[in-house]
């Protein structure tokens, strides 16, 4: 059983941590389409995550253009942490 921690519980649902300037890019996205109510965030991001990792697990392109992101990712993590 899992007890509701916040005002945004949602059956089924589980914490993914992402970068902030993801975030924001999923906020923007997301404030740019007509229908706002059947498209929040966590839906977005549960698809967005769904399409990856079948397009990478079915095509070894995908599979390489995800792991260069991945590398992207680490070193935009790195280089925050030289600033921090």
């Amino acid at each position: 059983m899992t007890t509701q921690t916040s005002g945004n519980y949602e059956q089924g649902y589980r914490a993914v941590l992402v970068r902030e300037d993801t975030k924001k890019s999923l906020r923007v996205f997301r404030s740019g389409l007509p229908e706002r109510d059947l498209f929040q965030e966590r839906r977005i991001a549960t698809a967005a995550l769904e399409m990856a990792i079948e397009d990478a697990s079915k095509d070894d392109q995908a599979r390489e253009r995800l792991f260069a992101r991945v590398k992207d990712v680490v070193r935009r993590d790195l280089d925050d942490s030289k600033t921090a």
